[in-house]
């Protein structure tokens, strides 16, 4: 059998005087002893389900930020991979240079002996000296290469152990969010179970406002009384109705809409006492 809820009212105000709706009710006898403690057990039961279902929604974000971890440590990799992959074709490309001065020089000087001209002879000087201070400058080039050749391997012996690690901790967490998600899904059937238990022993008024409640967003169907005030809204409790849930009366708050009740109540309620 539900509660039975009587108007608290107005001094001064018939009790049958139907000029304005009541501001608030407070029940005869407390709810804690069948309906309501069954409402509290279903309310943690929901709580529970709301956490676990959250904690699943949040495994896909979490594989992504390890994934995404794991992809800026392959591209820290794999730019340093490109950077010492460029010197070395730096290298192929000023030896190719080279070996076409070393060519272009034999025939400057295989023309030089030609020559009888002093003008074309100092020319083709002027040319082999060219060709000369070229191929020193693509062996300072080529020296340069090899030293960055040498940082770009370190850095990137350095990028690989960094890519490596960060391979074995995304695979060793993706496996502890998988082994998560079981046990949460695992979890959640429990609890859908013992959800399906509850629901139909709550009286049928109880449960229909239950879920209005919840429809609305307010979680916390049931709440205790707090400095005066309902926990759940905040909005102050008439004295008298405060005392009145203090002795075991259960308020039904007229802003929110939630069951205030004592808060010793409650707590036995919760804890199955």
């Amino acid at each position: 059998m539900g509660p039975c809820l009587t108007p608290a009212v107005s001094p001064g105000r018939k009790a049958g005087c139907s000029c304005a709706p009541p501001l608030s009710f407070c029940s005869e006898r407390s709810l804690m002893d069948s309906d309501l403690d069954l409402l509290v057990r279903l309310q943690q039961v929901d709580a529970e389900i709301e956490r676990a279902s959250e904690d699943l929604g949040r495994i896909p974000q979490e594989v992504r930020i390890a994934e995404e971890e794991l992809a800026s440590s392959r591209g820290e990799y794999e730019a340093v991979e490109h950077e010492l992959e460029q010197l070395l074709q730096g290298q192929k490309d000023c030896e190719r240079k080279k070996a076409d001065s070393r060519a272009l020089l034999a025939d400057y000087r295989g023309k030089l002996l030609q020559i009888r001209n002093n003008t074309e002879y100092r020319a083709m000087l002027d040319q082999i000296g060219f060709v000369e201070q070229a191929m020193d400058e693509t062996d300072s080039r080529i020296l340069e290469l090899m030293y960055s050749e040498d940082e770009a391997r370190a850095k990137l012996e350095t990028a690989r152990m960094k890519y490596d690690r960060s391979v074995q901790r995304t695979e060793r967490k993706k496996q502890l969010l998988q082994e998560r998600a079981s046990e949460l899904k695992a979890s959640l059937g429990k609890l859908e179970a013992r959800r399906a238990e509850l629901a139909p022993l709550v009286g049928v008024r109880l449960g229909r406002r239950y879920e209005q409640l919840r429809g609305a967003g307010r979680r916390m169907a049931v709440v205790s009384l707090q400095r005066g005030a309902c926990g759940g809204c905040m909005t102050n409790v008439p004295p008298q109705n405060a005392v009145e849930i203090e002795q075991g009366a259960t308020y039904n708050c007229p802003i929110c809409g939630r069951f205030v009740v004592c808060s010793a109540d409650l707590e036995k309620s919760i804890h199955g006492e």
